[in-house]
């Protein structure tokens, strides 16, 4: 513990902290890395900084709060983007926690974590750190290597295991008993407990009463959503997602016959709604499923009746499968603005299965949507990928033109195509992964280590932790996003996006396209000295181009326009949002 020494931001007290780090740091001065506009490409509204933090911060919160200990969220990203000028060690200055804890789930956020891991530590050297999260339990072994990570907690489900290290955070004895913990005992010894918690159940739903609340200042279209998921793990298997059913038993040490997805209590289930029920405004939120395809037909049931109670503005669905009639005519029985996302993943069913999906033709998906949209479903949206196996770019095109031929047929309509860029990496733990050759694929990183170095690198197409015998990593950046500005252009001819706006995204595209170029040129030069000087030439074309993208507010493929970021459900800053204001005007140097 340390003393605050600034007095205009108070002090937090706690006893641990949950903290979500940007995917680069520091990426408000980074002059030596490139990050292209729209790299993201997807439908959460974040930018490449990946600021949307894992859902078990939200209950594992709750869980411990009620457990009588003291826990408080910090999403650094979020944070940073909306208040550029604070100084990150003024605020772990006012920090007074016993615990930080810090998620290493996706694995783009591994360059992030560690560097503000080890400036922590700079900050407060007697604090311990833990890390969590998928990619934190797959390289748990290599991450407790790092002199500034003490413990690793690994597992889906860590509730418990996380309760009883609070409870035993000062005697090494009890510590020996915590399940799932990697650790360092005084002597600087790595133990390993063993990974022992193996979860029956998600046993805790999510307090949503205090959700964040969008800015005052209405300057832009607020961003007013909250997401759900009735389950963890997967009973489908694409070779691609390192939450896949073998991907879950690999990551988790599991028998191939144990069960690869847990569910959450019905009473859990009840206890959301009830606070989701005392978010002021709530008729203003969308609310997004997540997982939805893996509940049982009797749960769905019941889950449904609860979304139609709840009289939200407006709710989405993602479906592996298509969705049948009678489940179609509940869902929009309890919300007249019910969507549901596909993700067949390419228009070519034999790429599609090899991806692990292929579960319907394109002609059986348009006579669903055809059917979907005539019992009330209100938007359907559609998404693809690049990056799966025996996909060229002459496939990807091919998708496109599937794609104008799609938004032809259902023109006005609400049926909306989105195709996403793999990047810039190929899930860790992932079938694809694991056994890259056998799929027709090549990896660049494979360690812990090599994917934080990776992340540093100049070039996106260098950061990129992977390439297809179809697809080259050059490729994988070029067709990705060529196919998300063709995808733009075809949104501005059918009248989806106003022309101004899709003109604006496009331009943006194309200068990213350039520029991308540009950059891996000279992060490709073989003398560092070299490409150091030659990378600072054109630094403040790096760091004008990176400005523009990191800002207060974000765009995203599915929503185009600048919208301001603060009111989403992962926007937890800890300080109100007066006192982080005043302290970035003041901007106190360390």
């Amino acid at each position: 513990m340390i003393e605050n020494t600034n007095p205009s931001l108070p002090t937090i007290h706690a006893d641990m902290l949950f903290l979500h780090a940007p995917a680069v740091f520091d990426f408000r001065d980074r002059t030596d890395i490139y990050f292209p506009y729209l790299s993201t490409s997807g439908d959460v509204p974040i930018t490449p900084l990946y600021e949307y933090f894992p859902l078990g911060f939200k209950s594992l919160k709750r869980y411990l709060t009620e457990r009588g200990h003291t826990i408080e969220l910090l999403n650094l990203s979020s944070l940073l983007l909306k208040y550029s000028k604070i100084d990150v060690r003024s605020l772990f200055r006012a920090l007074d926690i016993r615990l930080l804890g810090i998620d290493l789930h996706w694995m783009v956020h591994v360059q992030g974590s560690l560097a503000i891991a080890e400036l922590f530590k700079q900050v407060q050297p007697h604090t311990p750190v833990i890390f969590g999260g998928i990619s934190s339990t797959y390289y748990a072994h290599e991450l407790i290597q790092y002199p500034f990570v003490d413990m690793v907690m690994r597992g889906y489900d860590t509730h418990q295991p996380m309760n009883q290290l609070l409870a035993a955070l000062d005697d090494e004895r009890q510590l020996a008993k915590v399940p799932n913990l990697l650790w360092k005992n005084r002597a600087g010894e790595v133990v390993d407990n063993g990974l022992l918690h193996v979860a029956t159940a998600l046993p805790c739903g999510i307090d949503w009463s205090t959700i964040p609340i969008p800015p005052k200042d209405g300057r832009s279209f607020p961003i007013q959503e909250v997401i759900a998921t009735q389950n963890a793990g997967c009973p489908y298997n694409c070779g691609w997602c390192g939450g896949s059913r073998d991907a879950y038993l690999r990551i988790n040490q599991l028998e191939s016959s144990s069960k690869s997805t847990i569910h959450k209590p019905l009473s859990e289930t009840d206890y959301e709604f009830q606070q989701i029920g005392r978010i002021p405004d709530k008729k203003n939120l969308h609310f997004y499923t997540v997982n939805s395809y893996s509940e049982t037909h009797s749960r769905f049931d019941y889950f449904l009746d609860l979304v139609g109670e709840a009289n939200f503005k407006s709710v989405s669905y993602e479906q592996f499968k298509l969705t049948p009639d009678d489940v179609l005519r509940k869902m929009a029985a309890t919300n007249p603005r019910t969507s549901i996302t596909l993700s067949p993943e390419s228009h070519d069913v034999r790429v599609a299965k090899l991806a692990g999906r292929g579960a319907y033709t394109p002609a059986e998906m348009e006579a669903w949507i055809a059917k979907a949209l005539d019992i009330g479903i209100y938007q359907i949206d559609i998404w693809y990928f690049v990056g799966m196996p025996d996909q060229d770019e002459a496939s990807v095109r091919d998708t496109l033109a599937y794609c104008d031929r799609l938004l032809k047929k259902f023109e006005g309509q609400r049926v909306y195509p989105y195709i996403c860029p793999m990047i810039p990496f190929l899930d860790p733990g992932s079938t694809f992964f694991e056994q890259p050759a056998a799929h027709g694929y090549r990896l660049f990183h494979r360690s812990l280590e090599e994917h934080r170095r990776g992340m540093q690198r100049a070039s996106i197409i260098n950061r990129v932790n992977y390439e297809t015998n179809w697809l080259s990593r050059a490729d994988l950046v070029h067709v990705g996003l060529w196919a998300v500005q063709r995808l733009t252009e075809l949104k501005i001819k059918y009248g989806i996006y106003p022309r101004g706006m899709g003109s604006r995204v496009c331009q943006r595209i194309e200068d990213a396209l350039t520029f991308i170029d540009v950059v891996h040129e000279i992060d490709c030069l073989p003398d560092p000295q070299v490409r150091r000087r030659e990378l600072a030439s054109i630094g403040d074309e790096i760091l004008q181009r990176n400005q523009q993208l990191f800002r207060p507010e974000v765009a995203n493929q599915a929503f185009p326009l600048r919208r301001e970021i603060g009111g989403r459900w992962f926007d937890e800053l800890v300080w109100d949002e007066e006192t982080l204001e005043q302290f970035n005007r003041e901007a106190v140097p360390s």
